[in-house]
């Protein structure tokens, strides 16, 4: 994972196969319970980024998921404060932690002084996410590595350009260790495709559908695995 930009709400599958239908819908129905399920667990409630760490859930914008995930603990931009609409107040309050950030980011090598203005751009793309347990825990914690988990993420982006609406929605399981990266591209250990590779080494991306005219910066295209999207395909028998 680039462990910058974290983590999905639920759409509707695309299916390619009539023999696949069926198992795709019974995936598509589980999946959909789970989300139901958490949505309705007694719960601490949302935080003011907008995690909902008990119901593994995320409903926010980008940049407050970055700032407010605990992935990014010991960063200058952790908990800085949520953005909530308002460019100058927010810059005004948060002048000086924007100035650590961009000294500690041009501390890097090579320096990095795009950094602030990548991240704060993120303001405006909304953002829905679903997880397991076994992706990261209630109180937040991640596992040292994903592989054989069963661990499983679910992301879904939007904005708009000007007035035209965008969405992206993504879907990612943990690898086992048996899986293969060639290419770009994960194998089961039987040499059949399951999905191409992301910016987290140990997570395989299965899915990817956009809807309307996607910026560029959101970095996966279109994809589909050839045999299933459904979550419960990956689970480890």
């Amino acid at each position: 994972m680039k462990k910058l930009i974290f983590f999905t709400g639920m759409i509707s599958m695309m299916i390619f196969t009539f023999s696949s239908c069926d198992k795709d819908q019974l995936d598509q129905s589980i999946e959909l319970n789970e989300v139901l399920k958490n949505d309705i667990a007694k719960d601490n409630g949302f935080d003011e980024y907008g995690y909902n760490w008990n119901a593994h859930h995320f409903n926010g914008n980008l940049f407050n998921a970055i700032i407010g995930d605990y992935i990014n603990e010991g960063t200058p931009f952790w908990r800085m404060g949520s953005y909530t609409g308002d460019d100058l107040t927010y810059l005004s309050e948060h002048a000086y932690e924007i100035e650590k950030i961009k000294d500690w980011s041009n501390s890097w090598n090579p320096p990095a002084p795009w950094f602030w203005g990548y991240i704060w751009r993120f303001r405006d793309v909304n953002l829905v996410m679903h997880w397991n347990e076994a992706l990261i825990s209630s109180t937040g914690t991640y596992p040292y590595t994903w592989f054989d988990t069963n661990g499983w993420i679910t992301f879904h982006y939007s904005g708009k350009i000007g007035n035209k609406k965008w969405s992206e929605f993504q879907k990612m399981v943990a690898a086992r260790s048996t899986d293969e990266l060639y290419n770009g591209v994960w194998y089961d250990e039987n040499g059949i495709e399951i999905g191409i590779q992301c910016d987290y080494d140990d997570l395989v991306l299965i899915q990817v559908i956009e809807t309307g005219d996607v910026p560029g910066y959101m970095y996966y295209p279109a994809y589909h695995n050839p045999n299933s999207s459904g979550l419960g395909k990956y689970k480890l028998r």
